[in-house]
């Protein structure tokens, strides 16, 4: 019987800067990735389409949540895993995936997140909105597997997941604030109070006035990738 495969979906948009590192941490883990580009006016087109694993799309936004659900529809593998451009699959992560793809049981898996401050040195923010902060990215490809239709924040319906577990370690690492300076954040956390008016994880974008500490991050990502 041959090892359960793997779609990896990308959403995004003017992304260049951030796709190399991203498409030398994600290639040796997917058997194909999706990749559907909101309109990009930089590089990213040529970048993805230049990988051979990339099934590249394009569609325009309406919203974040319509977008994802268009990207997991393309996706042929068994599996499912949703990233952003700006997140990295730690050492540790990548190297679980087959075991966790191969369960017979569970459906889906939520992922730790660190967001990390720096990658040299490796520190992330620790505070109590964002950390853990578990996400549900890696699930079983079935058509239950889309996002309810929200403006903000996307998520998926909370009946009719199954089975499923939450990951201790095995982390995504989250590059926003690695590589978004005080002010593009404002602008990020402005457009998501426009969008959904004081929901607590907007807040998350502006670390500074959290209560928080900067601490050495545990896991990194794997050589081929820092």
């Amino acid at each position: 019987m041959s090892a359960p495969s793997l779609s990896v979906v990308l959403v995004t948009q003017s992304q260049a800067p951030l796709l190399p590192r991203w498409l030398a941490n994600v290639d040796p883990a997917a058997d194909e990735i999706v990749a559907v580009d909101g309109g990009s006016q930089d590089q990213t087109p040529e970048l993805l389409r230049a990988n051979p694993k990339v099934r590249y799309a394009r569609r325009e936004v309406d919203t974040v949540g319509r977008q994802k659900s268009y990207a997991i529809s393309l996706a042929r593998c068994d599996w499912v895993l949703v990233l952003d451009s700006d997140e990295l699959l730690s050492d540790p992560l990548r190297a679980a995936l087959p075991r966790l793809l191969g369960s017979r049981r569970n459906q889906w898996y939520k992922l730790p997140r660190y967001w990390l401050l720096s990658l040299e040195p490796p520190r992330y923010v620790h505070a109590d909105l964002l950390y853990p902060d578990y996400q549900l990215r890696l699930f079983r490809n079935t058509p239950f597997w889309r996002y309810e239709d929200r403006p903000s924040h996307a998520r998926f319906p909370r009946r009719g997941r199954g089975p499923g577990r939450k990951l201790r370690r095995g982390h995504l690492l989250h590059l926003d604030f690695a590589v978004h300076d005080r002010a593009r954040r404002e602008q990020k956390f402005a457009r998501y109070e426009r969008l959904q008016p004081g929901y607590s994880a907007n807040r998350a974008y502006l670390w500074e006035d959290l209560p928080h500490e900067i601490r050495p991050c545990p896991e990194l990502p794997p050589a081929d990738s820092r």
